[in-house]
């Protein structure tokens, strides 16, 4: 097949554990392949038998000695149809036991497929948990999606066709040439002029096949993209009457999609076309020739002609067979190759230099001209410079697009600075492992991530060890427990997808929660009431006041009033901060951070 080498070799190292199963399959496939040339073997002394042939084992060596050893004690030329009826039962034997081997082959190429495509699952997961932020940035969530399951779903076929087709292809095609060779090695080459000639043709076919399947699973990423888009925002789509221009979009993208795969399809199918086409001419020309050996050499005897003949047919179907395997293989091979890309990109601890493992957090952390730009966009922020004291809450306020969000982000090194360090009581964050650091952080954002699990699942999320007692205390401290004790089933209520079967209110008390338990000395926190009604926010803003005592807060605020009493507030225009102090002192400078306040506060007035 025209892969790669290194592909190959990829994909063996999933196969590789579970070598015990490819070996049974690939002796049991052996096994069936010689009964199956065996039982048109017995054809021989069948067609013999019926033509009354005086001799019911031909003279060749090799089928002579076969013969001979198995059934000779069978065959009696004085009793012709007792001979029959002993071939024939012999005939449906070995056609039975053959079909037990390849339906116990079967079983367990099915178990092995299951396993490798498992194997390679459980390695992708693994290692898209472990990718950087950034990757994630870069990435849609439909291609991610596509790739964990489409992709591997796909490559899983390359086991299937190498197991279940082409080892029991291949160990018919062996059989049953070596038979051939023994008859007839004149015919057989004769036979065999095909074969180079069918590889050679379908070259060109099976490099444009796997340029085109790794074109379509891009495309089918990105449907994938577009019904998670959709799915997401449904209530957007519906609210400004969308579905028309929605279900365009869907129907354009979809059809092109449609039209790719009839592409491939066309090129796919040529492969059987071709093989049969010059099998056909191959079988005529054995006839021809094996005719004159009979007839006009008298070097093969009829009954071995016939025999021939009928091997040769039933070469033609496993090298059929064959030879659509580099066809059919292609789409698992591009799948393979977008499921390599992933597992090639380099992990967050692979680039992980940090050798501190356990950080304190004793004095202040800095921000010394800290600058971080995306890729080679303009810096998201400039030459930033700030101290925030142990205890401290530091508000962060500006315009969208301000930069609040990636200062947040190099906090735990969801980022890496591009210039300049960030230092925790004066270390270097980047000499910090990165597990020890994110141990120190805690994160309750505006848009609650909670998931399709229970209540105590979601709230002990990344701690082993949790008592009830704990839970209870840190869901009380949140203005939770009360709630969650009304629950259907209390703590092992499964709270659906996204904690859909709770309130905003209730979703953000649980994260204020998960945040308590898990105590982290810096906390990030995306101003989680603006989106609440004025009771749910009184227990959120309840919860919040305690979950601040005694750490230090870097706060994104989003409405001022809930940042007045802040120790330190930090102004954003553009990546650069342009202003830090108190509420009272940038109120009093009439700076950027006045003019925000006044613009909100009118709205607020009007």
């Amino acid at each position: 097949m025209s892969a790669p080498a290194g592909l190959w070799g990829r994909l063996w190292g999933f196969v590789r554990p579970h070598r015990s199963k490819l070996v049974g399959v690939v002796s049991l496939n052996l096994l069936a392949a010689v009964f199956d040339v065996f039982s048109f073997t017995l054809l021989i002394p069948f067609l013999n038998a019926l033509f009354e042939q005086p001799q019911l084992i031909p003279g060749n060596k090799v089928v002579s000695a076969i013969l001979g050893t198995t059934i000779g004690f069978l065959l009696d030329p004085a009793d012709q149809m007792g001979s029959l009826r002993n071939v024939i039962v012999l005939v449906l034997l070995a056609v039975t036991l053959k079909n037990v081997l390849v339906w116990l082959s079967g079983q367990i190429g099915a178990q092995l497929q299951e396993f490798v495509v498992r194997d390679l699952r459980d390695a992708l997961y693994a290692h898209l948990l472990r990718l950087p932020m950034s990757w994630f940035t870069a990435n849609k969530v439909g291609q991610v999606i596509s790739r964990m399951l489409t992709d591997t779903t796909n490559a899983k076929a390359v086991v299937t066709e190498l197991v279940t087709r082409s080892i029991w292809s291949t160990a018919q095609v062996v059989s049953t040439i070596a038979i051939m060779f023994a008859v007839s090695w004149k015919l057989s080459l004769a036979s065999l002029v095909v074969v180079p000639l069918t590889v050679l043709s379908l070259q060109p076919v099976l490099r444009k096949l796997r340029k085109g399947h790794r074109r379509m699973g891009n495309e089918q990423g990105e449907i994938t993209s577009m019904v998670q888009e959709v799915v997401s925002g449904i209530r957007l789509i519906k609210s400004y009457g969308a579905e028309v221009r929605e279900e365009q979009r869907f129907v354009t993208r979809n059809a092109a999609f449609a039209k790719g795969y009839v592409r491939i399809g066309r090129l796919a199918l040529m492969s059987g076309p071709v093989t049969e086409t010059l099998g056909a001419v191959m079988a005529v020309a054995i006839l021809w020739f094996g005719a004159r050996l009979v007839l006009v050499e008298k070097s093969l005897d009829g009954a071995l002609l016939v025999t021939f003949l009928i091997w040769v047919m039933r070469l033609l179907q496993p090298l059929k067979q064959l030879s659509q395997v580099p066809a059919a293989a292609q789409q698992s091979l591009a799948s393979a190759e977008r499921i390599f890309e992933v597992l090639d990109s380099p992990t967050e601890t692979a680039a992980d230099r940090g050798t501190i493992t356990v950080p304190t957090f004793a004095t202040s952390l800095e921000f010394e001209h800290v600058t971080f730009a995306y890729g080679d966009d303009a810096p998201a922020l400039s030459d930033v410079s700030f101290s925030a004291r142990k205890g401290e809450v530091v508000a962060l306020v500006g315009a969208s697009g301000a930069g609040k969000s990636t200062l947040i982000d190099l906090l735990p090194r969801f980022l890496e600075p591009t210039r300049g360090r960030i230092t925790l009581d004066g270390v270097d964050l980047r000499h910090i492992t990165l597990d020890a650091l994110r141990s120190l952080t805690g994160i309750v954002s505006q848009d609650t991530v909670l998931f399709n699990d229970t209540v105590r699942a979601n709230v002990a999320f990344g701690r082993t060890q949790v008592t009830q007692a704990q839970l209870d205390a840190a869901a009380r401290a949140a203005n939770a427990l009360s709630f969650i004790q009304e629950l259907p089933e209390g703590w092992d209520t499964n709270l659906g997808e996204r904690g859909s079967r709770l309130s905003g209110g209730q979703r953000q008390r649980l994260a204020i929660a998960r945040a308590l338990l898990s105590d982290p000395p810096i906390l990030i926190l995306d101003e989680a009431t603006s989106a609440l009604d004025v009771e749910s926010e009184r227990l959120v803003q309840e919860a919040i006041d305690r979950l601040l005592e005694g750490r230090t807060v870097f706060v994104i605020a989003h409405r001022l009033a809930t940042i007045q009493h802040a120790d330190r507030i930090l102004v954003l225009e553009r990546g650069q901060l342009v202003e830090q102090g108190t509420h009272a002192d940038l109120l009093e400078r009439n700076g950027a951070y006045a003019r925000l306040h006044a613009l909100q506060f009118n709205r607020g007035s009007e």
